[in-house]
């Protein structure tokens, strides 16, 4: 079950990251913070996918 909660949180923040990217071709600020919660989020979805 916990797995399933943390894939579709990766959808999530991917699709965020995404609409991010799509919407804000200026705001160079938005653009890293959206790329740096994916990276910092990443470790984090893979510890728990493989653990539970």
């Amino acid at each position: 079950m916990a797995g399933v909660l943390v894939t579709l949180a990766l959808f999530v923040l991917v699709g965020y990251v995404v609409h991010t990217l799509r919407t804000s071709h200026r705001w160079i600020a938005g653009v890293l913070a959206a790329i740096t919660t994916l990276i910092v989020a990443f470790p984090a979805v893979l510890y728990a996918l493989f653990r539970g």
